[in-house]
């Protein structure tokens, strides 16, 4: 013979511990911060609208791409869902179709679509500054010179 014991059930809101609350952690996870942050910044942003472009400015602009194999950044005629200007699309210029489609890295843009393009060049080695901010500059000390000896005309033996 088996024996069992009687199963009792209890209300788990009726259960009452010391009193104190019982923290999983008492810090932001990394993760947590993370995503703050970048739902912060994505509220923020602000994509001014740049210029409308004639289809020759922008045929005149996909072939100086092509020809210096530059990346382009093209702004489209699409605003989000609160009304704000899209990011623009940065990529290659790959080619075209004859219905008007480019292909512009992996995305697929009609003509139509385009409202300005600009062609991105490279940072010359010359033209980068190694230091984003101020705050991470180090001033080097000035060099000053002492004069120690003397330079009057008697001599010293």
């Amino acid at each position: 013979m088996v024996r069992r014991t009687p199963k009792e059930f209890r209300n788990y809101n009726a259960y009452h511990d010391r009193g104190m609350m019982k923290w999983v952690t008492a810090y932001a996870m990394d993760e947590l911060v993370k995503g703050i942050d970048q739902n912060r910044q994505e509220a923020l942003k602000n994509n001014p609208t740049l210029p409308q472009m004639t289809p020759e400015e922008i045929d005149i602009k996909l072939t100086e791409a092509v020809s210096f194999n530059r990346p382009v950044k093209i702004q489209v005629h699409e605003k989000d869902k609160w009304g704000r200007q899209t990011d623009a699309i940065i990529g290659l210029f790959l080619g075209a179709l004859s219905n008007g489609r480019l292909k512009i890295g992996d995305h697929w843009i009609q003509l139509e679509e385009i409202r300005h393009i600009t062609v991105l060049h490279d940072d010359k080695w010359f033209q980068v500054t190694p230091f984003k901010e101020e705050a991470l500059r180090v001033e080097e000390p000035t060099i000053q010179l002492v004069d120690e000896f003397n330079q009057d005309d008697s001599w010293i033996e």
